[in-house]
């Protein structure tokens, strides 16, 4: 998997092109890594081009959201699919993490 990352205003965006699943949780990790490490505290992940999100990826996002939150950021979700928004929601995980509809909307949720 790649992860395409830009920052735009507060907020860093982070566009995961595959599914966020045990296998390909590494590449986000690494990601959020380098984000974090230049001072990012306040991330967008875009779920456009993820398809399913299995338990490794809930759980790396829910620690994602946690971690951030205990640092004084925050986490957003932008652009999840009909399969990823029922994910979301059966799991709760939608009642933890903010999710939009698009990246303008939640980038614009932190001003």
């Amino acid at each position: 998997m790649q992860v395409r990352t830009s920052r735009m205003g507060v907020a860093t965006y982070l566009a995961p092109d595959g599914a966020l699943a045990a296998d390909g949780i590494a590449a986000l990790e690494a990601a959020v890594a380098d984000a974090r490490a230049h001072g990012a505290g306040d991330l967008v992940v875009d779920l456009r081009l993820v398809p399913v999100i299995d338990s490794r990826g809930l759980e790396y996002l829910l620690d994602l959201a946690i971690d951030l939150r205990q640092r004084g950021g925050s986490l957003r979700l932008a652009y999840p699919d009909a399969v990823c928004k029922d994910i979301l929601a059966i799991t709760g995980l939608d009642q933890t993490i903010a999710i939009f509809q698009d990246v303008a909307g939640a980038g614009g949720s932190f001003l």
